[in-house]
């Protein structure tokens, strides 16, 4: 407490100061006016030089103080509140020896009274501190007291004149002590008030930072919350994609290979007694076992290459008439034995901008599907036109096929992977269910789309368009 006590006292004659030296010229000015003009009236009116000498310090103080005032505004406070404060005691002391100047003449009333008016201008002005009020209240008086003892004979109006001086000084210094208190109570309670507003503002802007402070971690909880469900997300479809995978393998793999294995076990044991049709038969489901084993391995080696993919595609221009014909070679043989034709109806000079690979494995999982479920005596098309949109230009490939159809429920499931295994085809040939899969995956990663239009028992239309202004880095 000794500490903010001493620290409220310095700042209170900090503020006193600053008082002064605001209002200085508006009392030190006319000070100086008024001593002038009685120096000059004690020159040549009263003709008393004495009386003329003892104003000479309290106008010289006066000049100096109002010209430092003018030409150093800011600087130096303290230094002009102690001129300020040296001034007016200089006017006190100007009071007193004129006093004893006049000590021996009529004329000393004046300077009674101009002592009385000089102690309440002090009561008001200097509020320091008590030890120098008591110096410049009763030191003055003090000298004035020691030099009138060693005046032996002193007329009887003067001790009365000297005596009333006693009790102006006295209250004099009691109205400065009052006034001092008053003043500093009053500083005192606003500077407590605006301590506590300080730390009201402290609290508040500490209130505010810590209020951002919890927005911006609650933010970063909605952030990491959706991080975890996102990856909430991938780790589901990373399990149904893994159990899709371990039903392919468990299941699809395993038919084709009893179905190879019984009939070449009936081959080994029973050739010489089959006929020559059974054997035959025997001999052709072996054929489409294998065939269908190896279609299916070949989808799980792509599909498993999609998982660890490094996000690049291998673009190439190459022409897209000739990529459809070798693979409409590749199952001309399978297509003649459901005496289905296989027409491309694309232009001989058509070029696509594409990774080779994966076109390559969009269309053959696309026309062996349009075979598969295309009736004998059917028909597979295979169509390309460019799109109309010349700020993302593509080609639009369409698959079209006589076959059985797709009902509406189903066609909504068909690019799912944890969705039930593909349906027999019209010859019963089985599938691995991610062909289409495959093929929606290798049309993203080239920034295009697919759709199907589908009647039962017309056929379906597998549509999609590969953009030909796509760059090499594989869409997020």
């Amino acid at each position: 407490m000794i500490n903010k006590n001493a620290s409220i006292k310095y700042n209170y004659k900090e503020h006193l100061t600053e008082i002064a030296n605001r209002h200085l010229p508006l009392f030190v000015i006319p000070a100086v006016a008024i001593t002038v003009w009685f120096a000059y009236s004690d020159v040549f009116i009263r003709e008393n030089i004495n009386a003329f000498y003892t104003r000479i310090a309290t106008i010289i103080l006066g000049a100096t103080l109002i010209a430092y005032h003018y030409s150093d505004k800011k600087r130096n406070k303290s230094l002009k509140f102690t001129m300020y404060s040296a001034f007016i005691i200089s006017g006190l002391l100007m009071m007193y020896a004129k006093y004893i100047v006049y000590l021996y003449s009529g004329d000393d009333n004046n300077s009674v009274t101009g002592i009385v008016v000089l102690i309440f201008i002090v009561a008001l002005e200097l509020k320091v501190n008590q030890n120098i009020a008591i110096a410049t209240f009763f030191g003055p008086l003090l000298l004035l007291v020691t030099t009138v003892v060693f005046i032996k004979e002193l007329p009887q109006s003067k001790v009365i004149n000297f005596t009333n001086l006693f009790p102006m000084t006295i209250i004099g210094f009691v109205a400065n002590r009052v006034q001092y208190n008053l003043r500093y109570r009053l500083f005192e309670s606003n500077y407590w008030l605006n301590q506590e507003k300080i730390h009201a503002k402290e609290l508040y802007e500490e209130t505010l930072s810590m209020n951002e402070y919890l927005q911006e971690k609650n933010e970063e909880i909605e952030v990491q919350k959706e991080l975890i469900e996102k990856s909430n997300v991938e780790l589901k479809k990373i399990s149904q994609t893994k159990d899709k995978f371990l039903s392919i393998i468990s299941h699809d793999l395993k038919t084709p290979f009893n179905a190879i294995i019984g009939f070449t076990d009936l081959l080994t044991e029973n050739y010489n007694q089959l006929s020559e049709d059974e054997r035959k038969n025997y001999i052709a489901t072996i054929d489409e076992s294998s065939k269908s084993t190896y279609r299916l391995l070949t989808n799980l080696l792509e599909w498993s290459q999609t998982q660890k993919d490094d996000h690049q595609l291998r673009l190439e221009t190459l022409n897209l008439f000739l990529l459809v014909n070798d693979i409409i070679t590749y199952f001309k043989l399978t297509a003649e034995n459901k005496k289905i034709d296989l027409i491309n109806n694309i232009k001989k000079d058509m070029e696509i901008r594409v990774d080779a690979n994966k076109l390559q494995t969009i269309m053959r999982n696309l026309i062996s599907n349009a075979i598969k479920f295309t009736f004998e005596g059917g028909s597979v098309s295979i169509d390309a036109m460019y799109t109309d949109n010349d700020i993302n230009r593509g080609i639009e490939i369409t698959v079209t096929d006589t076959g059985i159809g797709i009902s509406s429920e189903h066609l909504d499931n068909l690019f799912k992977i944890n969705h039930k295994r593909s349906s027999l085809g019209t010859n019963k040939e089985t599938g691995t269910g991610l062909g289409l899969f495959l093929c929606q995956e290798y049309i993203q990663r080239h920034n295009g789309t697919i759709r199907i239009e589908s009647k039962v028992n017309e056929g379906s239309k597998f549509i999609f368009v590969i953009p030909q202004n796509i760059s090499s880095q594989l869409p997020d």
